[in-house]
């Protein structure tokens, strides 16, 4: 039998699988941690923030390729340590496997420089107060000697020719101008997750972002986004705390570039949480449309897994199911609390409902003996339908008052009905054109939301019950919350497989396609909840009882249902999400007549 050392001998000379140099494992490194000029960057700003810098800057040359350099003023890097930041695996961050699930800082795996270092010119500078400044110099991996140098407590990176000494990597770069737009994205990204830092960037020798440590979050998201209808949100459930600043829904943008996810401080990229941020605002925004915002998650680092990815850009939460329903949740209860929007919300749009609220009042209390007659239902003031209201008796009452509702003194004036569906609407330079189904639907869906609204849906029994196929998940989903349909008039049984048979429906559909409604509602419905079928089920009500398109309107109930949706928390869109109103200003439509 052959030894240990003779097979050995035999096997080395037909060797297949070779352990890689330093230097080679450096660049393979290099490329899962960083590829692009923006992710040096990334990896730099941790660094300033995990040293405990206030002030930090950022410069760059060609988009990041020529040049990057990012100073801070953190405690710095001691004299003996400066030579190991520049090895592999070398971090003061964490002693033992166990300290990577328990993290409260951003940097780790002690890659991010050596890797850096092994593909630029590479300089760092750093001084810790009370000891001296000294500089280390890499050259494409070829490490230098530590000398001293002049520099104020902090420390100063410099890198130059990024992959130079990689053609096959540097072809891959974009150009300049897109790699610098990158750059300018993920800092405006990183100050927003971390606005208690002052932040600066400077762009081929010009001054180009300027954030101070004294904004606050919602101020710095006002520059950050050029906004100005922005609501700040605080909130905090158990160890799980959210702080967010989103817009409000007339800020309706094309892309889900707008939406920023930080999570204790670190920028990541998490298609659910952005999803939560979306579906917070369903009914308030136009399908296609998204807002703007920053939310960022503050929890115990023990939930929070964010070794998933070499350079950290996406974490895994451990009780995801509750962070989801939670920042859906927070966000929702904001948009809530809104009332007028803010396009209306000025003195003129508020003297005038205000004085439509003095008129009701003023109305109600000079006819109260109407009101207590036999018979009268108080309800009828609050009805849902504009015809319901005029044809009241009441409605002599409300029209006498109706011209001090709307006094020239607030230069409101309904000009007219476009194609018997648009109304159109002066106040002063701007114009609104109105749609008047799709405004009525957003007044019915509010009021039918409303907790003080009791729903009371009138219902008839089909002679001859209608049979519906449905798939699996219809099915399912429909019997689940068949309470829900219930309450609103359905009367729906199980009719063997995947077939129903529909017995009772509203009669405000009887003359409508009664199977393309229930599909309506079922097709509506975003969440498997009893929430989600009944608020499904108002926004159908809503469309199908609301004034229809071509019907003609006098001008009363064109005023009054105008009034009625700026009183509305969302007059901009439908709970579908379609625009309402559009607005022109004066001088546009001058412009047409070249005036």
């Amino acid at each position: 039998m052959k030894s240990i050392c003779q097979w050995g001998s035999l096997l080395s000379s037909n060797r297949e699988i070779i352990q890689l140099p330093v230097d080679v494992s450096n660049k393979i490194a290099a490329g899962e941690v960083i590829d692009r000029p923006c992710n040096v960057i990334k990896e730099l700003l941790e660094n300033a923030v995990d040293a405990g810098a206030e002030n930090i800057t950022v410069e760059i040359t060609d988009g990041g390729i020529s040049l990057i350099k990012v100073t801070d003023d953190g405690r710095g890097i001691l004299p003996e340590d400066l030579p190991v930041t520049v090895s592999r695996f070398a971090t003061s961050k964490i002693n033992s496997i166990d300290d990577i699930y328990c993290l409260n800082t951003f940097g780790f795996r002690g890659e991010a420089l050596a890797a850096v270092s092994s593909v630029s010119d590479f300089c760092i500078k750093s001084k810790r107060k009370g000891y001296d400044c000294f500089s280390l110099s890499v050259y494409f991996g070829n490490t230098g000697e530590i000398k001293p140098a002049a520099g104020l407590d902090g420390t100063v990176v410099t890198v130059k020719n990024l992959f130079e000494n990689i053609p096959a990597r540097r072809k891959f770069l974009k150009t300049p101008a897109a790699e610098q737009r990158e750059i300018v994205k993920f800092i405006k990204q990183f100050s927003l997750v971390n606005y208690h830092i002052c932040l600066k960037l400077i762009v081929n020798d010009k001054k180009t972002l300027v954030f101070s440590k004294d904004d606050g979050m919602l101020s710095r998201a006002k520059k950050v986004f050029n906004e100005e209808n922005l609501l700040y949100l605080n909130n905090k459930y158990n160890d799980l705390n959210i702080e967010a600043v989103i817009s409000t829904p007339e800020i309706q943008k094309l892309r889900k570039d707008n939406l920023v996810v930080g999570v204790n401080g670190r920028v990541i990229r998490d298609n659910m949480l952005v999803q939560c941020i979306v579906k917070a605002y369903k009914r308030l925004l136009p399908e296609g449309k998204y807002p703007v915002g920053c939310v960022v998650l503050y929890l115990d680092s023990s939930d929070l897994d964010v070794n998933v990815h070499p350079a950290k850009l996406f974490v895994k939460f451990l009780n995801s199911g509750e962070i989801f329903s939670f920042v859906y949740d927070s966000i929702s209860s904001k948009l809530g609390e809104l009332t007028a929007a803010p396009e209306y919300d000025n003195s003129g749009y508020e003297s005038l409902i205000n004085n439509q609220e003095i008129s009701y009042n003023h109305i109600v209390q000079k006819n109260k003996e109407l009101y207590d007659k036999p018979g009268y239902s108080h309800d009828k003031l609050n009805s849902s339908s504009v015809y319901d209201l005029l044809n009241s008796q009441t409605y002599s009452a409300f029209e006498v008052e109706s011209d001090s509702v709307y006094d020239d003194e607030y230069d409101f004036r309904v000009v007219g009905q476009l194609f018997n569906t648009v109304i159109i609407c002066e106040f002063e330079d701007f114009y609104y054109l109105i749609d008047q189904h799709i405004a009525h639907e957003r007044i019915l869906y509010e009021k039918y939301k409303s907790e003080s609204f009791e729903t009371e849906i009138s219902s008839i029994n089909l002679t001859e019950p209608i049979t519906i196929n449905l798939n699996k998940d219809e099915c399912e989903l429909l019997f689940s919350n068949k309470d829900i349909l219930v309450e609103f008039g359905y009367d729906i049984e199980d009719f063997g497989g995947t077939s129903v048979k529909v017995n009772r429906i509203p009669s405000e559909i009887i003359n409508k396609d009664i199977k393309q409604e229930i599909a309506d509602i079922l097709q509506e419905i975003e969440f498997l909840t009893k929430r989600g079928v009944k608020d499904s089920t108002l926004v159908v009500m809503s469309c199908k009882s609301a004034i229809k398109a071509g019907e003609r309107l006098s001008a009363y109930e064109m005023k009054h249902l105008v009034l009625e949706l700026l009183k509305t928390k969302n007059p901009f869109t439908c709970p579908h999400g379609r625009p309402i109103i559009f607005k022109q200003a004066k001088e546009e439509l001058f412009r047409k007549f070249h005036r």
